[in-house]
């Protein structure tokens, strides 16, 4: 070979378009896994439970702050839709969670639920804090606005003692007519003695107790706003909302319960006569 052919070849470590073309075949028939294998973004099954959990608690902290930015702006005049809806979201945050979101003691140290981390890490990892205040503020108090203002109003004016009519009839001009409120009526009685029952029979966790004492102060809130024994109620709500998933009331809890319960429901009645 002259010197001007060896000019001409190139260098045996500079690859030519055949030898790449060559190459890149021979690895694709070589490899393993097919190019068109969709790759898990989740190496093990627990790590795919927790990123769940992470979307939909995201989701709902979102959504709820979006309700109450409304609510504030006095763009839900349903009172009714708004407390159904931010009971909802509360409940399922806390299913997730495992206690109540955001409290700030020492049990958002704690790895609750199916969160993995403490709620305070978590809105902390996607930085919450500012763009869904209200929300975070919302799960805090563990009750909707509308209940947490009727709670202060009632601690404010205390019903007189020994009273058993106080309380304060729905506003003229209401949209229940008579069928649905008796119908109302029905169902908010049907709630007090159910949850009573339950209460004798010794359920004292909060799934159990939780959605039957919901029951009773929304059906409450759309024929009587306010009567004797709620306010006991709504701090029971907000204990209850409070308790660990595992935690239950002990046997004290459910005297004081069922006794509060029984006073608010005569009080309830009172009003009906």
């Amino acid at each position: 070979m002259n010197r001007f052919q060896q000019q001409q070849q190139p260098p045996a470590y500079a690859p030519t378009t055949t030898n790449s073309r060559t190459i890149s075949i021979n690895l694709i028939s070589q490899a393993k896994r097919s190019l068109d294998y969709e790759i898990s973004l989740n190496e093990t099954n627990d790590e795919r439970l927790r990123n769940e959990n992470y979307s939909e608690l995201y989701s709902i902290i979102v959504t709820l702050n979006q309700l109450e930015k409304l609510y504030v702006k006095d763009k839900i005049t349903d009172d009714d839709y708004y407390t159904k809806n931010c009971l909802k979201l509360i409940n399922q945050a806390t299913l997730i969670v495992g206690t109540n979101g955001s409290k700030g003691n020492k049990d958002d140290d704690e790895q609750d639920g199916h969160l993995g981390i403490p709620f305070a890490e978590f809105v902390k990892l996607f930085k919450m804090e500012k763009m869904y205040n209200l929300a975070l503020k919302r799960l805090k108090v563990g009750i909707p606005a509308t209940i947490e203002h009727l709670n202060y109003v009632q601690k404010q004016s205390p019903l007189p003692s020994g009273s058993t009519t106080t309380g304060t009839p729905p506003p003229s001009g209401s949209n229940e007519g008579g069928g649905n409120k008796g119908k109302l009526i029905a169902e908010a009685t049907g709630s007090f003695i159910t949850l009573m029952d339950a209460i004798k029979l010794n359920y004292n966790t909060k799934e159990q107790l939780h959605p039957l004492l919901t029951d009773i102060i929304t059906l409450s809130n759309k024929i009587f706003p306010e009567f004797k024994g709620k306010a006991n109620l709504v701090q029971w709500l907000i204990k209850l909302n409070g308790l660990k998933l595992g935690e239950f009331l002990d046997d004290e809890d459910l005297k004081e319960f069922l006794w509060d319960v029984e006073v608010g429901y005569k009080g309830f009645f009172s009003l009906l006569g």
